[in-house]
């Protein structure tokens, strides 16, 4: 059976489960602001990330090193994996609550599961992105770039 609601496109819906006129949109409205301030704060990482790849693209990476291979990659990983994480974080909790037909108790449990463990993977890739920038194969682009790590 097709529904209307199946029908309307997917960011129509999650713009309407945000901003349902109900009382529980406080929180959904908070949930929303605070996922999407840890997406707007990551972009920049994104930036970074592509400034790595035309650095690594620019100074001929033929000539470089297996370790160098290993250590960018974790590093351009580490960069976007808290962008991705936080848009995502947005639509899960849609998808938990408007689009699962879980109980309400594993609905809640999900969604602190989300709260505790999204940010716990944007604290973990931020220390990996400072071990990783630290090493001496990544020494000349984070002072080009004038990191801060």
């Amino acid at each position: 059976m097709d529904t209307g609601a199946s029908k309307k496109p997917y960011l129509k819906q999650v713009t309407e489960f945000y901003f349902a006129p109900i009382w529980q949109s406080f929180f959904t409205i908070l949930y929303l602001v605070f996922f999407f301030y840890f997406a707007v704060f990551h972009s920049g990482k994104l930036f970074l990330a592509a400034k790595f790849i035309i650095y690594t693209l620019k100074n001929s990476a033929s000539l470089a090193g297996l370790d160098n291979l290993f250590f960018g990659v974790a590093f351009l990983t580490s960069l976007i994996i808290p962008f991705s994480v936080s848009v995502y974080a947005i639509f899960l909790l849609f998808e938990i609550w408007g689009l699962s037909t879980w109980s309400a108790w594993r609905k809640v449990l999900m969604t602190f599961a989300v709260i505790v463990i999204v940010p716990s993977i944007i604290v973990l890739m931020d220390e990996i992105i400072r071990a990783v920038g630290g090493r001496s194969e990544l020494a000349e682009f984070v002072a080009l770039n004038r990191l801060n790590l």
